[in-house]
């Protein structure tokens, strides 16, 4: 969820973005910063409480958008005693998309509101565009992804692709370390030149490239999304 959250909103220039990289650490930070809205995963605190019924605990008021690969009866129960907000499942590529408009709804209403939502500037113009142009480039760039498929990290060009991608499949596997270095598996640098933009800031959308990496088969687009999932009996690429 960290990484999903920092590629997701760092492209929302107008909002102020807070990660945490564990339950604890996400409470930590509603605890003792001001925090308009949480965007969480199925966590749960080391004393077994889930983090959106903690964070709901520490503040009553604070919307909570619970954005998690489970289906809704598996988190009904916490739901509804934490009181979220939204609740998003990770389906497939549009549900990033989803979550930044559903964020963007709330924060937009906030200010019409002129409540304090930690906004840098009142660029509502400029949030929209970053959404429907992140939206535009995802559905031309993963449109042979299905629901086995599943967002675990983006690439925005600030690091090298190669240490994104072997971040990104070790959180998303629960391991400290992949024993096997990606380069047994693909060009790292070969595949960086290819995804980067021609320009600075535009995008190459339509390409996406899958190869196996482990025991995942992952894709990675233009768009700059990482997806990953079991590898199959047969891969067709």
């Amino acid at each position: 969820m960290l990484a999903l959250s920092e590629a997701a909103f760092r492209q929302l220039d107008a909002v102020s973005l807070r990660t945490a990289g564990s339950a604890s650490e996400a409470l930590d930070v509603v605890s003792r910063e001001h925090v308009d809205c949480v965007v969480s995963d199925s966590l749960v605190l080391p004393n077994g409480v889930s983090l959106v019924e903690a964070v709901r605990q520490e503040r009553d008021d604070i919307p909570i958008f619970l954005f998690t690969a489970k289906e809704w009866p598996e988190v009904a129960d916490v739901a509804s005693t934490a009181g979220v907000t939204e609740y998003v499942q990770k389906a497939g590529p549009g549900d990033l998309s989803t979550v930044l408009q559903r964020v963007r709804n709330l924060t937009d209403e906030d200010a019409s509101a002129g409540v304090d939502i930690g906004l840098e500037g009142d660029d509502s113009s400029a949030v929209t565009r970053a959404l429907s142009d992140h939206a535009d480039a995802t559905s031309e760039a993963t449109f042979s992804l299905n629901e086995d498929w599943e967002l675990i990290g983006q690439w925005v060009g600030d690091e090298e692709l190669g240490i994104v991608i072997v971040e990104a499949i070790e959180s998303h596997a629960g391991l400290p370390a992949i024993e096997n270095p990606l380069y047994e598996f693909i060009d790292a640098d070969a595949l960086e030149e290819l995804l980067r933009p021609v320009i600075e800031d535009e995008e190459r959308p339509g390409i996406e490239i899958r190869f196996p990496y482990d025991d995942f088969q992952l894709a990675v687009t233009s768009a700059g999304d990482i997806y990953a999932r079991p590898m199959p009996a047969e891969t067709l690429y």
